[in-house]
């Protein structure tokens, strides 16, 4: 089982938000990096609670969302 988690910038807010309905995560960071090291220690908790069975270390790949304009 591939673990996705959708992750997708809120412009008003100024955070990164990242959900996965089958953990039922969702979390918030002002960056990517931050938002990565939070999901590193969150995933394996909630696969866990969740008992979904996946190997161990826990693999997840973001699948990133950010809107942005091309300024000719």
């Amino acid at each position: 089982m591939e673990l996705i988690v959708s992750v997708e910038y809120d412009e008003e807010a100024r955070v990164w938000v990242a959900q996965n309905d089958a953990l039922g995560l969702a979390t918030e960071a002002d960056t990517i990096e931050v938002l990565t090291y939070k999901l590193q220690e969150m995933i394996p908790e909630l696969v866990e609670f969740n008992t979904i069975d996946v190997p161990r270390p826990v693999a997840f790949t973001l699948m990133v969302r950010r809107p942005a304009v091309a300024f000719a």
